[in-house]
């Protein structure tokens, strides 16, 4: 088993969890709530804003700047 073929079944794995979440945050509201009430509830705190700016800035130097 390639490192390849493990890192496209977590990314699937990923890919899959989230569809389950989205599906059952619109079958059963009441337990799953949906993605955006998710969100306002951490971006309420200022700490969680600014944890997602760092964790954007990351995301942006590691993958998106060509040296």
């Amino acid at each position: 088993m390639s490192s390849r073929l493990i890192t496209e079944i977590g990314f699937g794995a990923i890919v899959a969890a989230a569809l389950l979440l989205w599906l059952g945050s619109h079958l059963l509201p009441k337990k799953i709530p949906p993605l955006t009430r998710v969100l306002a509830a951490l971006m309420r705190k200022r700490s969680t804003r600014i944890a997602l700016v760092l964790a954007w800035w990351w995301v942006g130097w590691h993958f998106f700047v060509q040296s």
